[in-house]
């Protein structure tokens, strides 16, 4: 009985997720509008970008989910081209995170963050040592994610 209950509440929580996000992507969309009828190109700045991509993220490992939705995919790369130079170090953490372990099928955009890593050197460099020392107690160095941590920043600061 228990299992129905947390199999339920489980879709219930995926639904509401769902809602949520799809609501800051039309609030994104439409805080890009210039006047009725005339558009942009949808932008955001970079502090909606970073709470997208926490939110999705946080959401995904909550649910232990190999597959996101076509929105969420859609908004995380939205967000994640977004943003260029990055300095606050929890921010960048964030996106160190989610290159280690956002990884749903079909999901191309993880070169994306890459590339703010190497434009927001060094506090990324510095963000990445941060996080090899700050191992979390289920993470094993010589296993991925976490052991692709080190090539990394070897690629960070070969730049």
């Amino acid at each position: 009985m228990a299992s129905k209950y947390q199999s339920f509440s489980k879709m219930i929580a995926n639904d509401v997720t769902s809602i949520r996000l799809t609501f800051i992507l039309s609030v994104s969309i439409l805080t890009s509008l210039t006047s009725y009828g005339q558009t942009k190109s949808p932008t955001i700045t970079r502090k909606q970008a970073i709470e997208n991509i926490k939110l999705i993220f946080d959401n995904y490992v909550q649910y232990d989910e190999s597959t996101d939705s076509k929105i969420n995919q859609d908004l995380m790369s939205n967000s994640l081209k977004s943003l260029n130079r990055i300095t606050d170090l929890a921010e960048l953490t964030i996106l160190i995170n989610v290159w280690m372990y956002y990884d749903p099928t079909d999901f191309q955009d993880t070169p994306e963050i890459v590339r703010i890593l190497k434009i927001s050197s060094p506090q990324s460099i510095q963000a990445v040592k941060k996080r090899i020392v700050k191992k979390e107690k289920w993470e094993r160095e010589e296993l991925a994610p976490y052991a692709d941590l080190k090539n990394l920043l070897r690629q960070l600061e070969d730049e």
